[in-house]
Formats: structure tokens, sequence, C-alpha cells
């Protein structure tokens, strides 16, 4: 009598389930947003994805993810049908190289050219809990030998928290720079001798007045040969208000660090509208204003300004623009157009200026009331 007892709660469960199985799956389907072309070209955008959410009366925000080939609802998608978020480069290692891949997750600590793949990850040593290793794993992509090295890390103390920010090749050197909460470092690694040859401070919060913080600029690509690491310093009073913010760049091939000098007319007051990335020798800035319009500066390796270029973008939006910079292109997202009601996207040729695309976000299907859906995120892979 228990056998059968058993069966039946396993079959009452079984059942009970169904219904969830099915709501999982519905979840998952495309509820029915595409990003729509208004002028320009198409091509410009299969990289692109917006994350956007809708609130309705009664109702909690629903996340989307909304490409020009349809949607996905993130907030209720079960983890079965979650969608993949690393980029295109990263899932290609795993595919080509598994066994070098085995346990390396931070997408910032790699470095590829033409001959290798590095990586980088500093990490408690397993008997010593109190230091910290370097450890360092280097990849020939012609014969696929994998050399691998573990180096006692100098300058941290276990309250340090250190973290590989970037690594750069520079002739038979890998130059890895560390984050920390007191400071930046950069350690050079031979490749020839398998150990840590010196180590140089680039920032150093006791030497920063205020109570500083550090924080490195966003890489329009993380694996690729970078000339320069660029980071910002804030310098805080003691209830956090930002007193200061300024943006060095420091060159791998100099170990030089120059500070990046912007135009007396940007104020410290419209940093929230501030957006930076870098690339290659190259440092961006995009501004934006809530009355319309934006503007792109362009800073060389020594923070000196090479071009100032404005952009006529009109919209009537509650929240301000969302840039972003890669491959050459200037992107726009507005969050949500009173006069359209909806998302626009903008993009835009860095060096011409010229607008190479327009879009929105509509709903899919004649007849279909649109609903208020603002956009949140913009990403480019």
């Amino acid at each position: 009598m228990r056998r059968y007892l058993n069966l039946l709660v396993i079959l009452v469960a079984v059942v009970a389930a169904i219904p969830l199985f099915y709501t999982a799956l519905a979840a998952g389907k495309d509820p029915g947003l595409v990003l729509k072309r208004v002028s320009g070209n198409e091509n410009e955008i299969p990289n692109v994805k917006i994350t956007a959410m809708d609130s309705q009366e009664n109702r909690l925000n629903r996340m989307f993810s909304i490409t020009s080939s349809g949607s996905h609802d993130l907030r209720r998608e079960s983890s079965f049908l979650s969608l993949d978020e690393d980029p295109a480069w990263y899932k290609q290692y795993v595919k080509q190289y598994p066994r070098y891949m085995r346990g390396k997750t931070d997408q910032g600590g790699f470095y590829e050219d033409k001959q290798m793949i590095a990586y980088a990850e500093i990490k408690p040593q397993p008997l010593h809990r109190s230091r910290v290793a370097l450890y360092v794993g280097v990849l020939d992509k012609k014969t696929k030998k994998i050399k691998t090295m573990k180096m006692k890390v100098p300058g941290f103390t276990k309250q340090s928290y250190p973290s590989v920010w970037d690594v750069q090749k520079t002739g038979n050197e890998l130059k890895v720079a560390a984050g920390m909460d007191t400071g930046i470092r950069v350690y050079r690694v031979s490749l020839p001798e398998k150990k840590i040859t010196g180590d140089k401070v680039i920032a150093q919060r006791e030497q920063a007045g205020r109570m500083a913080q550090y924080t490195q600029l966003a890489e329009t690509d993380v694996n690729k040969p970078n000339h320069i690491l660029a980071y910002q310093e804030e310098k805080v009073d003691d209830d956090g208000t930002v007193k200061e913010m300024t943006t060095f760049i420091y060159n791998y091939h100099t170990n030089e660090t120059k500070k990046l000098r912007l135009p007396k007319d940007i104020s410290l007051r419209d940093s929230d509208n501030w957006k930076f990335v870098y690339n290659g020798k190259t440092v961006y800035m995009a501004i934006t204003k809530k009355n319309g319009g934006a503007r792109l500066l362009t800073f060389d390796g020594n923070g000196k300004l090479k071009a100032d270029k404005t952009f006529a973008i009109k919209y009537q939006s509650t929240g301000n623009p969302i840039p972003e910079i890669k491959n050459g292109r200037l992107y726009f997202l507005i969050p949500n157009d009173s006069r359209e009601k909806a998302c626009l996207l903008y993009v835009f040729d860095i060096s011409s200026g010229k607008q190479l695309y327009s879009g929105k976000v509509v709903q899919k299907g004649k007849g279909v009331k649109a609903r208020y859906v603002e956009g949140v995120e913009l990403t480019i892979k």
C-alpha cells in the first residue's frame, strides 16, 4: 500500500508541474516587440540589443531583450530558456580551446593577438588565504601548447581585494593592470622567465588628497591589443559627494601617465550625462543634453583633444539618451520619446558625423495596441 501511495504522490507532483512547464515556455516566447528601421541601413544594427521594460497598471515591470529580429521576456524566463550573454569572442574561445578555457571566467583578464591568447587572474593561494598569487595562462595559437605561471604578487595585503583590470603585451612581457581599494598597479611579467620582473604604482589613494576611488573606463574591445589604460579618479567628501573627477591615460609602451584635458565649458555638475569609452590609442567622451542634441569629444593617448563634434538629435523624453561607442559608430538610445511613444535608436559615423540609421521599437502585428516600453540599456556585441 505504501508503494502505491508513493506512486500517487509522484503522479500528483508531475501533473502539478505541467502548467508551470508550459508557463515557462510561454514566458520565453517573443512578446511581439521589434526594433524597426525608420531610415538608413539595416546592416548597421545586427549586433544591437536593447534591454527595456514596460509597466502597466496593476502589473509588475517586465524586462525585454529587443533586437531587429524580435524580443524575449527576460523577467519570467526560466533558467533553461535564459539567454547566453557572453560576447562572441568568449564563446569562440570556449568552443575552440575548451582545455585552455577551463576555469577562466573573468573576461577582463584576456589578451589576444595573432600569435597568442593570454589570461591573468589574481586570487588567494589555496593553502594561504591571506596571500594572493598572479595566475597567468598563455596559449600558443599555432602549436596549441599552453604555458602556465603562478607568481607571488608583491604590494598587496589581504585587505587589498585586488582584481585584474587589463592585460597587454609589450615585447616579451605581459603587463597586467590590477585595481584594488588603495589604487592601481601595473605588473611586468617576463614570458621567457615566467616571473614578475617589476611593477609600477600608477595611482595611489594616499597621494590623492581627499578620499579617492578609481574606476576603469569601458573598453570597446576588452581582449584586443591596446596601447593605453584609461581610468577615472573621483575625490569624494566624507558624505560621499564627488568633488573632483579626473580621467587619466596610462601608456603601456612608455610607462607614462597623462591627464585628459577637458574643454573649459564642461562642468562636473553635468557628469550624469557623460559616457567615456576607449580603445587602441583613443578615448571618447559622449555628452547628452536633455533639451536635445549630443556632443562627442575624441582625445589621443596623451589626453589632448583631437575632435569635437555635435550631433543633431531631436527627442522628447523624461530619460536621458543612452550612448554607446563601438566599431567607429556612435549609438544613441532614446529611452522613450513622448511624441513617438516608443524607444528610438540613432547610429552615426564617428569620423564624418553622418547619420547611418534611425529606428524605433514597435509592437508587431496590425491593430495591436502599443504598450509603453522604456529602454534601460543598450548593448553592442
